[in-house]
């Protein structure tokens, strides 16, 4: 019996066929998320994970934009208000190369609607990584 691929991942159908508007063939994995000034428990960083996972298929849909088809790391910094909403983004960080890349990956960020944080107003260090 097949598993379910896990959210954000690149499973295809069987049978499928790649069509141009398929997602790229790659995974999208938090690797990092450090809550400036903690704690950094599961349950303060529990808010922010479920806010950026269902944005997993956009950013591998950013991937599609890279100079490069090869994978790394992007993080940012994510400074979400007391009552959560769309945070502010700043010091994005990668080696992976292309403008167009990095400016949807930001905007990806830039979109999603976070939870309340646990903590109130919050400053998160937060990390993705794509593997073809």
């Amino acid at each position: 019996m097949t598993e379910p691929a896990p959210p954000g991942s690149a499973a295809a159908t069987p049978g499928a066929t790649q069509t141009p508007s398929a997602l790229p063939n790659v995974k999208v994995a938090n690797i990092g998320m450090h809550i400036g000034g903690g704690p950094n428990d599961a349950v303060t960083k529990e808010p922010i994970k479920k806010s950026v996972e269902p944005h997993f298929d956009e950013f591998r849909k950013c991937f599609g934009m890279l100079e490069e088809k090869k994978g790394g790391d992007f993080g940012v910094d994510l400074h979400i208000g007391k009552d959560g909403g769309k945070a502010k983004v700043s010091h994005p960080r990668t080696a992976l190369k292309g403008k167009e890349f990095e400016r949807c990956v930001i905007d990806t960020f830039e979109s999603i609607d976070f939870l309340k944080p646990k903590g109130g107003e919050t400053t998160v260090s937060y990390s993705l990584r794509f593997t073809p």
